[in-house]
């Protein structure tokens, strides 16, 4: 009886260690993906001379054998942006079937036979269900206080978030509500690091997006379509948002309701406003006259009375709505003591004081300024200038004005049609959307489902304040604006 015991024990421990050994054989095998899609990738992709360890530098960078190196991205970025298909190039690569969507040439597995229908099919449901691993975890969705770059792209109502640790493009949202291109236009994340905010050029509506899951959480209508920019107070409180027209709008909200607190307009009341920026409580604010000479400053500690006065941009000139220094953009420097006026009619940034509204520099720009962002850790402004084709003597770039000093410290090619840019102070870059419009900026590295000329995001390294070498990443068309969640 014994021997039959011991007999029955090691036939049972045998049959243990042979299903672990053929646990431990298939595991490694797909290595994190879900067995199907494993299976199609272990058998044409990762594989000698395509996209493993040895041969994914001559491949783009990408290695396909496992999830986990898929999701560190190629040479160009990410391949596969979860939940969206349609703009994941690994997708566009092995796809054959124009009703699928796009497709890259060449095709891929190169040198081998394309990729069945049902196979192409099984890779795009499996990437627009997040692609998750084969624990159902889909990536980036682990940490929602993690630090992220947005940028809108106003060609295509769309805006791209990377993962600003690792630079890596790891979700797109949707912004506006109809199939006709709204055109994100102004774009900022609440101090508290808690919403995003959209204002829309063809429209008329305001999005809130909550940052830590990036869905979409409120709206309002403003009161008229092609709203420009705006402005958030220090303490996430309120907005100004302006129309650009001869009797402009300028709305104040409040972002906690997402209400209107307050519209002023009327015949010649504001004229072409623009820019804005609002104080740490929201009580006093800024706005560019775009055609003007001046800007105007505006006190809401009570809305519904606003007191309103115009500063001349240069001392002792008198107001006029048309003037040569046409201002574009206003910001406070982070401690509120200082304010920066870009000038589009001079190519210059106007510095002031903010307690007493006096000129304190001027300062040319390498082309024609744009926006502004502050680094709080060094003693740097970062101005995006984009190039105007009747001045040949300014150029795209971003002009660098010493904070401490006052005084230039030096410009940077950084792409075509430079606009939006922001500083990200925790990894010591400032991110710089590149428009890309004109025909003879950069070709993009791939076509999509929106139409149009792909624009480029670049970075500077705020320690040497020269161009981070050898990255440069697409994303969609006209990529306007950069905003940034700490």
């Amino acid at each position: 009886m014994r021997s039959c015991i011991q007999a029955l024990a090691l036939f049972s421990a045998a049959l243990l260690t042979l299903h672990a050994c053929t646990r431990d054989r298939a595991e490694p095998l797909y290595q994190g993906f879900p067995a199907k899609v494993g299976r199609i990738f272990a058998g044409n992709c990762g594989v000698s001379g395509c996209h493993n360890a040895a041969s994914k530098d001559a491949c783009a960078g990408l290695e396909l054998t496992s999830w986990d190196k898929l999701f560190e991205g190629t040479a160009n970025n990410s391949c596969v942006i979860p939940f969206r298909p349609d703009l994941s190039t690994l997708f566009f690569s092995i796809n054959t079937f124009p009703d699928l969507g796009p497709a890259l040439s060449p095709t891929m597995p190169v040198n081998r036979p394309a990729l069945s229908r049902e196979e192409v099919i099984l890779i795009r449901d499996w990437i627009a269900a997040g692609a998750p691993n084969d624990k159902g975890f889909v990536k980036w969705s682990d940490d929602p206080g993690r630090h992220k770059i947005y940028v809108a792209n106003q060609g295509c109502d769309l805006i791209t978030v990377f993962d600003s640790k690792t630079r890596l493009i790891m979700r797109a949202i949707d912004a506006g509500n109809t199939p006709a291109t709204e055109a994100p236009h102004d774009m900022f994340v609440s101090p508290d690091g808690n919403y995003l905010y959209i204002s829309f050029f063809t429209s008329n509506v305001f999005q809130k997006f909550r940052t830590s899951d990036d869905t979409k959480v409120g709206e309002l209508n403003l009161p008229d379509i092609s709203w420009h920019s705006m402005a958030i107070s220090g303490n996430s409180q309120r907005a100004l948002v302006s129309h650009l027209s001869a009797d402009g709008v300028v709305s104040l909200l409040d972002l906690g309701s997402m209400s209107i607190l307050q519209t002023y307009q009327g015949t010649g009341f504001l004229v072409y406003p623009h820019g804005c920026t609002l104080n740490y409580d929201g009580t006093v604010g800024y706005i560019t006259s775009q055609q003007g000479n001046f800007i105007y400053k505006i006190g809401l500690s009570n809305p519904s009375s606003p007191d309103i006065a115009m500063i001349p941009l240069q001392t002792g000139d008198i107001p006029n709505p048309a003037g040569i220094y046409k201002p574009y953009e206003v910001d406070f420097t982070p401690d509120y003591t200082r304010y920066y006026v870009t000038c589009q009619g001079t190519n210059e940034v106007r510095i002031f004081d903010s307690g007493n509204d006096s000129l304190l520099q001027v300062i040319p720009t390498i082309g024609v300024p744009q926006t502004i962002s502050f680094s709080e850790t060094f003693p740097y402004a970062f101005i995006a200038c984009m190039q105007d084709t009747a001045n040949t003597s300014t150029q795209s770039g971003v002009s660098i004005v010493n904070t401490a000093t006052l005084q230039a410290v030096s410009s940077l090619y950084t792409g075509p049609q430079p606009r939006g840019l922001i500083v990200d102070d925790e990894h010591q870059c400032v991110w710089v959307a590149n428009r890309n419009i004109s025909g003879v900026g950069w070709a993009p590295h791939h076509t999509t489902v929106c139409q149009g000329r792909a624009g480029y995001i670049t970075l500077i390294d705020m320690n040497n304040l020269q161009m981070i070498p050898a990255w440069r990443t697409q994303v969609s068309v006209d990529p306007y604006q950069v905003a940034i969640k700490k």
